[in-house]
């Protein structure tokens, strides 16, 4: 009678030998590659702004995350957006938006980029005659851009409403006592709330920075600028229907040039 002897190490063979067959015939072959899916960017948010005399100055952020929280690394373009919304007085949509700017983020020109936030200023040069309208609301949007082609969802909007300002008032005149000018004038016509006087020693060119720290009130027609080193210097006054800055000033009044001697 033949003995049969059972090995158990065989089935963990022909389990090797499984094992060894199908990774040699899968060997090569490759799935589907995993494309990361990419974010857009979050949009603007908190954008300021104000009106001067026929344009809007904008100012906002620049964002740095993505709408699923990471990092905004590359970020491209901002596309500015611009609608005459009066309709919306008499139950209009005031949706119809045009496109006036595109800030690219390497050569902003002529918006400014400084310390993170953009500077844009709407001159409106795409109306005819060019300048927004006084006392029309305009709303603002901004949409960003990244470099992948992805855009952000719209900004909340900004309405402004840009005003005539007043003009400069009549007069203006200066009298010299000692290291002091003396400055006067005639009051404006209109709805003025008070006047800003800047100075020069260059003809025709003045910061946006006046003499007077403060707003000089509406009922004041002088003004004394003390201190003064001897030499020559240039003035102008301007009036404006606001009462805090920025200010809605209106166009320079005629300069007058003063010199003080020794």
């Amino acid at each position: 009678m033949r003995k049969i002897f059972k090995n158990p190490l065989i089935p963990l063979y022909i389990l090797f030998f499984v094992i060894l067959l199908i990774v040699s015939t899968s060997c090569g072959r490759k799935g589907d590659p995993i494309v990361p899916r990419l974010s857009p960017p979050a949009p603007v948010t908190d954008i300021k702004g104000f009106t001067k005399d026929s344009s809007a100055i904008l100012n906002w952020e620049i964002p740095v995350k993505n709408m699923d929280g990471t990092k905004l690394k590359d970020l491209s373009k901002f596309t500015v957006l611009r609608a005459d919304v009066r309709d919306r007085e008499t139950g209009g949509c005031g949706c119809a938006f045009v496109k006036i700017a595109v800030i690219d983020i390497q050569r902003p020109e002529p918006s400014i980029i400084k310390d993170n936030n953009v500077i844009f200023i709407d001159k409106a040069e795409d109306l005819f005659p060019a300048g927004l309208t006084y006392k029309i609301p305009y709303s603002y949007k901004i949409i960003v851009e990244a470099k992948s082609g992805l855009l952000s969802p719209e900004s909340e909007e900004i309405i402004l409403t840009p005003t005539k300002p007043p003009d400069p008032p009549s007069g203006f005149k200066a009298s010299v006592q000692n290291e002091t000018v003396i400055l006067r004038w005639e009051p404006s016509k209109g709805d003025v709330k008070g006047y800003n006087i800047y100075r020069s020693k260059t003809k025709g060119s003045y910061s946006d920075t006046a003499v007077n720290k403060e707003l000089i009130k509406a009922d004041n027609s002088s003004f004394a600028d003390i201190g003064l080193e001897p030499g020559g210097y240039y003035y102008i006054i301007r009036a404006t229907d606001t009462i805090t800055p920025p200010y809605n000033e209106g166009p320079d009044s005629g300069e007058i040039e003063i010199r003080i001697t020794k």
